[in-house]
């Protein structure tokens, strides 16, 4: 059987496992991907090349062995960057990687996406058709450990022309969630291509610090962001909104005006949305449900106003996955009051911030945290202009509140 290599502080729960994947850690910028190994050696050799080409970056490795065989505990405590080295079950593994290993009963299995969970039914389209599925029986360890979310790629097994069984989740490609009550992790939506952030101009105005909190939740899960400024014609002077509009496009970020009222914008969304999974997401009462009936009209789907007094509604309270007509997935999620990071270090916060990232290679200090260090290239485009204030604001508020 497999053995996951967990492999650095940001780690992205979405790229699951690969059978038979015997590739070394891909090291790109701001995230680092687990990888698959059948026994010891070119883990734990990949894993010492890895941290000898980047020391700069931190690094914490934890190995999940399918045998005692496989335990070498001498090299294992030799790599200080492995935090822990245990034997798991296959349910453990299971539950923490969402990936069946017994591929052979996989074979031929139609694949599918799911468009909606209620109840433990799911309604999953396969090509052109839906079928309304559930879970494998109880004995098996899938129904036991692995939860089945809107946007899953699954396995079905036909039942009859309207009913089938879901026999295993496929590999996550991304994993957008955020931190709920109590700590926990809320999963919003896995495989998504693009998150369409968006931000009302007026009733409700422009949170822009909640803005740059879901771009750095995009950026941490590896999801291209859109930023969208939606009632654009509830304003007479719209100045203040190109220039924030601007400010995002300069950084690298697409951004566009948006109004369901009037049309503006429409056309542009429906381009950046043709051949993606996305999903429309921000504050309650931005209009991510208007926007949605613009897009693909006939949905019809139930709009409120927004109270002067107690803000916006909830419009959406559960997400769902709609096919669009001119190509793709997109998916109206529930509206927020606030927003809380999920599995985002504070060492590693200027990752997620394009223009801050860019610079914090040429600081004097290795590991500076851009705050109150000298020779920091950060501070000094900071100084020049270089760095919006607001934005770097941000970056120090976020960091401090993982701290």
């Amino acid at each position: 059987m497999a053995m996951p290599v967990y492999a650095g502080t940001t780690l992205i729960e979405a790229q699951k496992i690969v059978e038979g994947d015997y590739s070394a850690f891909d090291w790109r910028e701001r995230v680092t991907y687990r990888k698959v190994y059948l026994d010891m050696s070119p883990a734990i050799r990949d894993a010492e090349n890895a941290l000898d080409n980047d020391k700069d970056k931190p690094v914490v490795v934890t190995l999940l062995l399918k045998s005692e065989k496989m335990l070498v505990k001498n090299r294992v405590r030799r790599l200080s960057a492995i935090k822990t080295a245990r034997i798991i079950s296959d349910e453990e593994l299971l539950k923490r990687t969402g990936y069946l290993f017994d591929n052979e009963k996989l074979v031929g299995l139609p694949e599918g996406v799911v468009m909606r969970a209620s109840n433990g039914v799911y309604i999953v389209q396969c090509d052109v058709n839906r079928y309304q599925c559930s879970l494998r029986g109880k004995r098996d360890a899938f129904s036991k450990n692995q939860q089945v979310y809107v946007g899953d790629r699954v396995k079905v097994q036909m039942i009859d022309e309207r009913h089938g069984v879901i026999a295993a989740i496929m590999r996550r490609t991304s994993l957008y969630k955020r931190r709920g009550t109590q700590s926990k992790r809320v999963v919003l939506i896995p495989n998504l291509d693009g998150l369409i952030i968006v931000s009302s101009v007026k009733e409700p105005p422009i949170w822009q610090r909640m803005l740059d909190r879901f771009l750095v939740i995009a950026e941490a899960s590896g999801i291209e962001p859109l930023v969208c400024f939606n009632k654009i014609d509830m304003l007479e002077n719209r100045s203040e909104v190109d220039s924030m509009a601007t400010l995002y496009e300069k950084i690298g970020y697409r951004a566009i005006i948006t109004s369901a009222t009037t049309g503006e914008g429409i056309e542009d969304l429906k381009g950046w949305l043709k051949g993606k999974i996305s999903a429309l997401s921000g504050l309650s009462g931005v209009g991510k449900s208007s926007l949605l009936n613009a897009v693909q009209p006939g949905l019809k789907l139930k709009t409120n106003k927004v109270n002067p007094r107690r803000g916006g509604r909830h419009t959406t309270v559960a997400t769902q996955l709609y096919s669009l007509d001119f190509g793709g997935f997109i998916a109206d999620t529930p509206g927020l009051r606030e927003l809380h990071f999920w599995d985002i270090e504070s060492h590693l916060m200027d990752r997620y911030f394009p223009e801050i990232n860019s610079l914090r290679k040429r600081c004097m200090k290795d590991h500076c945290t851009h705050t109150r260090e000298e020779g920091c290239a950060v501070k000094d485009a900071l100084k020049t202009g270089g760095i919006s204030k607001f934005r770097y604001q941000s970056y120090c508020e976020f960091q401090k509140s993982r701290n």
